[in-house]
């Protein structure tokens, strides 16, 4: 049996630096195949991925082209340092997964007319038409039926949305647990827990390592439709009032692809459980491939805006926007030089990526990986920042500053806030495009810039641009870049892939003005 694409990897030891992610939970099976090399196990068990018999060499070519991006052939690993293994197989099980769970456009469409169609059944007692659905849901969307990853990546962030303010937030609307399906009710209390914290979308990982996949669609999907009822409940209104202004309906502009499999769906659970059935092979579209910075890209041969667009909101830089809006919710404290208080460092650093913890008592920093001081170096496991203040983190402290030049965000004297631009900026339309490179470009800005000395900056962007040489006080800020899937470092050289071209290259040009 083949690998099946859109199947969830489970990564075990780097989960806490990606929190929110999709982890595939199968690796390896043919015995005269690399992947069943014991010295390539320990090298996959050291970087947290466990093997699972029954599984094959697809696995390991659906990744090839990521671990590639950083260096490591899987055909030639014999001199690969295990540590920069385990750094490229989370970040290439971090892009893969990304992939699965970030909509766009007719995507997101079809997930959300999909979680109504479920709502509206459950509402109408019709569980056979839930469960006929949510069976039909596997790792791909396929004949217009959304992914699995969609479904649950949609379901998720739209909880976190409803319970960070108003009757949810607050208890007046309650969801009552014990009418949850049976196969699924050991899992919403957790869902409604995480949601009421803002952080149901960040743990869809650690949901799928206790529960199967078909069980977190579940509980997802159930606990949309239990919230939309609790609040028609507590307003007294219809469920379809409630419904149609939180989830209102969607329009698609484009017919389904043709189905990539002819694999038929497997069987549904019985009527009496609300769970998805399990998934169903299919093909992976390739990514699209980078584009050196010393080609200009014309105007003739752009990449399209919608792959522009995609390109953009699967970056883990966007994923990091969401979170970090997830976690303010209509407002959240900070100190009163509108810093992230101690307690909440340790959140905020981790929507980047970033493993930091505030700490009461100065402590000596870990030693930085040799990646930090050489780009020729694949990137290396950063250590975990012990800070007493967000201003010792230069790359999280970029960050802030690119969301509130964005107006993103709004910082006032004890709170931030969404900014002018936060109702009007999402993810979900191709035509937002303008403004998602924007924001890129701003960030990219930002974090060559943020309290850096002389021109510093502006040598550092010119590197990047193909000229000149890098300031080796800024490569961390590099690796931060390419942590965020902005830029890739190849043999010591940027690379850009090409759909992000215009916005990163726009960034740069602006840090190549800095001075300090």
């Amino acid at each position: 049996m083949g690998v099946m694409r859109g199947t969830i990897f489970a990564l075990g030891a780097v989960h806490r630096k990606f929190p929110g992610y999709f982890w595939y939970r199968h690796l390896m099976t043919d015995s005269t195949s690399r992947s069943h090399d014991p010295d390539f196990q320990d090298m996959l068990a050291a970087s947290g991925v466990h093997h699972m018999p029954e599984q094959g060499d697809e696995l390991i070519q659906q990744l090839a082209p990521l671990l590639s991006a950083d260096g490591i052939d899987v055909n030639n690993l014999d001199d690969v340092d295990p540590s920069q293994f385990e750094t490229a197989m989370a970040r290439a099980i971090e892009r893969h997964n990304l992939e699965l769970m970030t909509p766009v456009s007719d995507e997101r469409a079809r997930t959300i007319n999909t979680l109504r169609d479920i709502s509206q059944a459950l509402d109408a007692q019709q569980h056979d038409k839930a469960v006929e659905i949510l069976g039909n849901i596997g790792p791909e969307a396929h004949e217009g039926t959304p992914s699995a990853g969609h479904v649950t990546g949609v379901a998720m962030e739209s909880l976190d949305t409803w319970y960070a303010t108003g009757a949810l937030h607050t208890g007046l609307a309650r969801v009552s647990q014990r009418e949850a399906p049976r196969a699924v009710r050991n899992i919403t209390p957790d869902v409604e827990a995480l949601a009421r914290k803002g952080r149901a979308y960040r743990s869809i990982g650690s949901l799928l390592r206790r529960n199967s996949e078909s069980e977190v669609v579940g509980a997802s999907a159930y606990m949309v439709a239990a919230a939309i009822a609790a609040l028609a409940e507590h307003r007294e209104v219809a469920f379809d009032e409630v419904l149609n202004e939180l989830l209102p309906a969607q329009q698609v502009t484009a017919a389904p692809a043709a189905p990539a499999s002819t694999a038929k769906p497997a069987a549904a659970p019985s009527a009496t459980e609300t769970s998805a059935a399990q998934p169903k092979a299919a093909a992976k579209p390739q990514k699209t491939p980078a584009e050196p910075l010393d080609q200009e890209t014309q105007a003739d041969n752009r990449p399209d805006p919608k792959d522009r667009y995609t390109a953009i909101v699967e970056t883990r830089f966007m994923a990091g926007v969401k979170e970090f809006q997830q976690w303010m919710g209509e407002s959240h404290p900070v100190t009163g030089t509108g810093l992230p208080k101690r307690a909440d460092i340790q959140d905020v650093a981790a929507t980047i990526g970033i493993e930091a913890e505030g700490v009461a008592k100065k402590q000596d920093p870990a030693q930085a990986p040799a990646s930090d001081t050489d780009l020729t170096v694949v990137a290396g496991t950063q250590p975990t920042r012990y800070v007493q203040s967000a201003q010792a983190i230069p790359e999280l402290m970029a960050f802030l500053e690119a969301l509130q030049a964005f107006e993103l965000i709004e910082v006032l004297s004890t709170k931030v806030q969404p900014g002018a631009r936060a109702q009007t900026f999402g993810f979900e339309d191709f035509d937002q495009l303008d403004a998602a490179e924007e924001l890129v470009a701003t960030y990219v800005r930002t974090t060559l810039t943020y309290a850096t000395q002389g021109d510093a900056a502006a040598r550092t962007a010119q590197f990047a641009l193909g000229n000149g040489d890098v300031d080796e006080t800024l490569i961390p800020r590099l690796r931060q870049l390419e942590a965020m899937d902005l830029i890739a470092i190849q043999d010591g050289s940027v690379v850009i892939p090409a759909p992000l071209s215009a916005a990163v290259r726009n960034g740069l040009e602006q840090a190549t003005q800095h001075t300090a």
